[in-house]
């Protein structure tokens, strides 16, 4: 039963890394010198081609805090629509993604489809709105990806937010939203809990956990999810990652 057991769990590994992105590669590992400053301090941006009619998108990297308070490096990306922004700056939307894997390959910011995965993405724009979008800790990125950990979601999402804000194109001030689906929407959950002590200079006006018919969205009671949806393929993926992670 056991090599069984380890058989499937290789298999269900297998497929949910299937998935992620054969693109570009991951940032290299950051010298030391590099993750030195504040959490949520930029460290590099770089243009990203076809952002959707009207904005402009950029690839970036940025400093963050890991389960054990030591300075990591995140990526994701950020969308900025391509006109004046009001005086009080643009306000912006945390987009949180629901599961793309956990190895640093599956970072949606990686994706050659990643405009199309951030639902309501161009409806965001149209609006006004610059969407910044967290890769979290470990995908994109050398360290390990701590899946389904909230507080880790948490840290990378406010930290993206403050890395937008330093982004010169942006033009955004201090108000925010998350909001995000399946793990995105535990990651909402958790940035909604922390936000207040961990970025007191930013302003959240909401947090948005989208739910579907799948019982996985957004991931909150753990146990409760796995054991419910063991028997089903996507259970025995969420199982391997977090067995995995």
């Amino acid at each position: 039963m056991m090599r069984i057991a380890l058989i499937a769990f290789a298999i269900c590994l297998s497929a949910a890394f299937a998935a992620c992105s054969t693109g570009p590669t991951t940032a290299d590992e950051a010298p030391t010198a590099v993750l030195a400053g504040p959490a949520g301090s930029l460290i590099q941006r770089e243009a990203l081609p076809g952002a959707p009619d009207g904005a402009a998108a950029y690839r970036i990297l940025y400093r963050s805090t890991g389960l054990n308070n030591e300075p990591i490096m995140v990526s994701g990306d950020i969308i900025v629509p391509q006109r004046t922004p009001p005086p009080a700056g643009r306000p912006i939307v945390a987009w949180a993604h629901p599961t793309s894997g956990v190895e640093p390959q599956c970072a949606p910011s990686l994706a050659r489809s990643f405009f199309q995965q951030v639902q309501g993405l161009r409806e965001m724009v149209k609006h006004g709105y610059v969407v910044v979008a967290t890769d979290y800790q470990g995908l994109g990125t050398p360290e390990t990806h701590p899946y389904l950990v909230g507080i880790s979601e948490g840290r990378a999402v406010l930290d993206s937010v403050r890395a937008a804000r330093q982004v010169p194109e942006a033009g955004v001030g201090s108000r925010f939203v998350v909001w995000g689906h399946s793990q995105g929407g535990q990651a909402a959950l958790f940035t909604g809990l922390i936000a207040k002590d961990d970025a007191s200079e930013l302003t959240l006006a909401g947090a948005a956990a989208a739910a579907a018919a799948a019982a996985a969205a957004p991931a909150t009671d753990l146990v409760t999810l796995v054991n419910d949806d063991f028997n089903s393929v996507g259970g025995k993926n969420l199982t391997a990652m977090t067995l995995w992670s």
